[in-house]
C-alpha cells in the first residue's frame, strides 16, 4: 500500500473471549486487510497485549505498512470499559482483564496513542457512522447472541455513561421471578432472550419429555443443544423448536419496547448470532416491540437487522479513532 493511502487507514482491533481480530480500515469503513489469532488462555494481561501486538504486526506486514503510517489505533473489548481512562474494569470471558490499563499497555507497544471502547458501544458507533451515514441522531444497537449487549447513539453522540458501562441492556430486569442470569441476578433480559436462554429453555423441555427431532440431532445429550440446533430443527418444521423461537422473539420484543420507551430512537438495529435465525425471530420481535411501546403511537421507529454483522465492533474501533 502506498504511504498516502496507508495514512488514510487506521488499525482496528476487536478483542473477545475466543479471538482477537485486527484489520486495516480506511476512512469509508472498508476493510483493506484482516487477521486473527486465538485469545490466549491466560491470567496475565501482558500476554493479551502481546497477542494483540503480534496479530497487528502481521496485518501491517501484509501491506508493507508501519505504525507511523497510520492515522491511529482503535480497540474494542468485551466487558465494562472506561474509555476515558483507558481501563477494562471487568470482562466476564477474558479473566486477565480486571481493572487493566489496556490502552496504555498497548500504546507502549505500538509507540502511538490508542483509543479503547466497549465492543457493543463501538458496534453502535460503526452502524451509525458507516452504515446509516449519520443520517439520524438517535440509534439503539442491540446484539443478541450468547448474551445480550447494546450501544447508544443519543443526540448524534456515542453515549457511554459515567464509567463506560452504558449499554448493558442485557441486564435490565424483565421478570423479577425469572430464571437466573450469569450476572448473579434473576430475570434479566439476557436470561430470557439470549441464545443461551433459548438453548436452556429448549433443553429443559426435551429433558422433560417433549417430542422433538432435536433429541436425535443432539444424540440424546440435551447439553449439546444450542441455538443453532433449534434454528435447524425449526427450519425443518419441528413444532417445539418453532415454539421456542417464538417465545424468544416475544422476550426480545419486550426488551426492545423498554429501550424504545426510554430512548425514543429513530432506528433500532439488532445484531448478533441469533439474528441469523431470520424473519421468524426478527419479524415477531419487532411486532411485539411496537405493540408494547408506549411511544410508538407518537413516533415511528425503524427496527431492522444490523448492517455489518460480526464486523460491527471491529469497524467501531476504527470509527472511534476517526471520531
Amino acid at each position: 500500500m502506498k504511504r498516502d493511502e496507508s495514512r488514510a487507514c487506521c488499525l482496528a482491533i476487536d478483542m473477545g473471549g475466543t479471538k482477537i481480530a485486527a484489520a486495516l480500515v480506511d476512512s469509508d469503513g472498508r476493510v483493506r486487510t484482516r487477521g486473527r489469532v486465538p485469545t490466549p488462555e491466560t491470567l496475565d494481561a501482558r500476554e493479551l497485549a502481546d497477542a494483540i501486538h503480534e496479530v497487528s504486526l502481521k496485518v501491517l506486514a501484509e501491506n508493507a505498512t508501519s505504525y507511523s503510517d497510520l492515522s491511529g489505533v482503535g480497540v474494542s473489548s468485551a466487558g465494562i470499559v472506561n474509555s476515558r481512562d483507558g481501563v477494562v474494569n471487568f470482562s466476564p470471558n477474558i479473566p486477565a482483564l480486571r481493572n487493566t490499563p489496556l490502552r496504555d499497555m498497548l500504546a507502549e507497544r505500538f509507540g502511538m496513542p490508542v483509543c479503547l471502547g466497549n465492543d457493543a458501544s463501538l458496534a453502535a458507533l460503526a452502524e451509525w457512522q458507516f452504515g446509516l451515514n449519520r443520517s439520524v441522531d438517535n440509534v439503539i444497537y442491540v446484539t443478541v447472541s450468547t448474551g445480550i449487549g447494546g450501544g447508544i447513539i443519543a443526540g448524534g453522540k456515542l453515549y457511554e455513561g459515567s464509567c463506560g458501562a452504558a449499554g448493558e441492556v442485557g441486564h435490565m430486569v424483565i421478570d423479577v421471578n425469572g430464571p437466573a442470569c450469569p450476572c448473579g441476578r434473576n430475570g434479566c433480559w439476557e436470561a430470557l432472550a439470549s441464545g443461551s436462554a433459548l438453548a436452556s429453555r429448549t433443553a429443559a423441555r426435551i429433558a422433560a419429555g417433549d417430542s422433538s427431532m432435536m433429541r436425535e440431532l443432539c444424540g440424546g445429550d440435551v447439553d449439546r443443544i444450542d441455538a443453532q440446533f433449534v434454528a435447524l430443527a425449526a427450519g425443518q418444521g419441528d413444532a417445539l423448536a418453532q415454539e421456542m423461537i417464538a417465545t424468544t422473539a416475544y422476550y426480545v420484543g419486550v426488551g426492545l419496547a423498554n429501550l424504545i420507551n426510554i430512548f425514543n430512537p429513530s432506528v433500532v438495529l439488532i445484531g448478533g448470532g441469533l439474528t441469523k435465525i431470520g424473519d421468524s425471530l426478527l419479524g415477531p420481535a419487532a411486532k411485539v416491540a411496537r405493540e408494547r411501546s408506549y411511544v410508538a403511537d407518537a413516533c415511528e421507529v425503524d427496527i431492522r437487522q444490523s448492517l455489518f454483522g460480526d464486523d460491527a465492533p471491529l469497524l467501531g474501533a476504527a470509527a472511534l479513532v476517526m471520531r
